[in-house]
């Protein structure tokens, strides 16, 4: 869930209560978990945690009982719809901007965040977020984050038009990021209801599609909440990730999954320069 700027169109509280609708690689799967898991393993038995928006699957990803963990949103609907249930729960949710967290200096051992990148402007919003991110970390801490970064080699919208035909993608939602990784221009923001126009003229007769893929017709039809959204999402490359924090942050660990797109999704974990 993203923490920056809300402008009035925002299809994030539509999409937060179609959060069962939504599978890998959009939402985290147990390798992704498990990467979050081996990082919190690592902090102790009390860490300081902040998760970047209120992804269910982040905050249970084992923290230990004596862990003060932080979830910050900026949308109240999408705290409201999917997030921590009170300050008694796994986490306390905060409504606020990733790009000037309310926390003290040196205060986080474990921030962790699911697609967060990909929510913000591409370079700019990602090297604030760099630079508050390193603010907050406490010596030895780590910031762990799973990207949806486009290919090196950009995949055409051709390309993927043509996988879809052959019935090589396997769900509705690997087909949604490939589109938008797609269509995306070289400044790598890319409005979210491009990617909705581009989709759904992809598939055409949503009947025929889910007769002819086995996806469930509901799953298709949530490509409606990107209609009328004025939000952007980005997908650079893992290379240009990695350079946009490097002035910040420094990578220390990766892990890639196996799922469809898994090479798309890893886990990169950053230490503070």
């Amino acid at each position: 869930m993203r923490g920056a700027d809300l402008p009035g169109d925002d299809h994030w509280p539509r999409h937060a209560r179609q959060w069962a609708l939504v599978g890998p690689p959009l939402r985290p799967g147990p390798a992704d978990v498990a990467a979050v898991r081996a990082q919190v393993a690592r902090c102790g038995p009390a860490p300081r945690g902040l998760v970047l928006g209120v992804t269910p699957e982040l905050i249970a990803a084992g923290w230990p009982v004596a862990a003060r963990l932080i979830a910050i949103e900026r949308s109240a609907d999408v705290i409201a719809a999917i997030g921590p249930r009170g300050p008694r729960g796994p986490a306390t949710a905060l409504q606020a901007d990733w790009r000037a967290l309310p926390l003290a200096p040196r205060s986080i051992d474990l921030a962790v965040g699911d697609g967060a990148l990909s929510n913000l402007r591409f370079p700019d919003d990602y090297r604030a977020l760099a630079g508050e991110l390193a603010r907050v970390l406490a010596p030895g801490g780590r910031v762990a984050l799973r990207l949806f970064a486009a290919p090196p080699t950009a995949e055409p919208l051709d390309a993927v038009a043509a996988a879809l035909g052959a019935g090589a993608i396997g769900s509705f939602h690997a087909l949604k990021w490939r589109v938008a990784m797609a269509i995306q221009p070289a400044d790598r923001n890319v409005g979210v209801a491009a990617i909705g126009r581009a989709v759904e003229a992809l598939c055409g007769d949503r009947a025929a599609l889910a007769a002819r893929t086995g996806w469930p017709r509901v799953v298709i039809d949530a490509i409606d909440s990107y209609r009328g959204s004025r939000l952007t999402y980005s997908f650079p490359t893992q290379a240009e990730v990695i350079a946009a924090l490097g002035d910040a942050l420094a990578v220390v660990d990766e892990v890639v999954p196996s799922y469809e797109l898994g090479a798309r999704c890893p886990t990169v974990t950053w230490a503070r320069r």
